[in-house]
C-alpha cells in the first residue's frame, strides 16, 4: 500500500471512530427515560418493582433496535446506537438500585429472578449483534460491546443473591454452654452426720475418803 492510500486509510478509519464517539457523548447527554417512564419508577418504591420497571424498559431499547435494523435505512446503525445507550443507562440504574436495596436489606427476591431470567436473553441477542456483518454495526459496534459488559455485570450481581454478605458465612458447630437455671438436685444419699455429742452435767463434788 503507497504512503498517500495508507494515509486517507488510516485518515477514514479515525473519522468513523470520532463519529461513534461524538454520537455516544451527544446521546448520552440526553435524558433516557421518558416522561411516563419517570413517573412509573417514582410511584414503585419497592426495589421489587423498581428492578422489574428497569427490565421493562430495558426490553423496549432491545425491542427497538430490532426494529431499526429490520428496517434496513441508512440511519437503521444510529438508531441502534441510540436505544443501546439508552440501556446502557438502564442497566446502570438497575445496579444502583440492586445496591441501595442491599443497603437497607429490603426484599429483591422477584427482582432477581426477573433479571436473571430476561438478562439471559438480553446478552444473547446483543452477542449477536457484535459482528461485522450486522447492519449498521460500525456505528453502534462501541456501544453494543458496553451493553453487553454493563449485562454481564448485572448477571454476576444476581448471582451473589440478595445478601452476599452472608452468603460465606457458617454457622458455629457447637453453641457456648449457658447456665442452668434449675438448683442443683439434691442427693438420695444420706448425708453423713456426726455423732451428736453427749451434754455433760456440772462436775459431781468428790466425796472424802473415809
Amino acid at each position: 500500500m503507497t504512503a498517500p492510500l495508507l494515509l486517507i486509510t488510516l485518515l477514514c478509519g479515525a473519522g468513523a471512530t470520532a463519529r461513534a464517539q461524538e454520537g455516544m457523548t451527544a446521546i448520552g447527554d440526553e435524558d433516557y427515560l421518558t416522561s411516563g417512564e419517570i413517573s412509573a419508577v417514582r410511584d414503585a418504591q419497592q426495589p421489587d418493582k423498581r428492578m422489574i420497571l428497569y427490565m421493562d424498559f430495558a426490553q423496549r431499547r432491545i425491542d427497538s433496535v430490532k426494529q431499526a435494523l429490520r428496517s434496513g435505512q441508512s440511519s437503521s446503525g444510529r438508531t441502534a446506537q441510540k436505544a443501546l445507550i439508552e440501556y446502557v443507562r438502564l442497566m446502570e440504574a438497575l445496579e444502583s438500585t440492586m445496591g441501595d436495596a442491599r443497603e437497607r436489606r429490603a426484599p429483591m427476591e422477584k427482582g432477581l429472578k426477573d433479571v436473571e431470567t430476561r438478562g439471559r436473553e438480553f446478552l444473547k441477542y446483543l452477542e449477536s449483534l457484535n459482528s461485522e456483518s450486522s447492519p449498521g454495526w460500525e456505528d453502534y459496534q462501541y456501544t453494543v460491546e458496553e451493553a453487553i459488559d454493563m449485562t454481564k455485570d448485572e448477571l454476576a450481581e444476581v448471582a451473589k443473591g440478595a445478601f452476599p454478605e452472608v452468603q460465606g458465612r457458617t454457622p458455629p458447630r457447637e453453641l457456648p454452654g449457658l447456665p442452668s437455671s434449675r438448683p442443683p438436685a439434691k442427693s438420695d444419699a444420706p448425708s453423713e452426720q456426726k455423732p451428736a455429742q453427749q451434754e455433760e452435767g456440772p462436775p459431781r463434788k468428790s466425796r472424802p475418803s473415809p
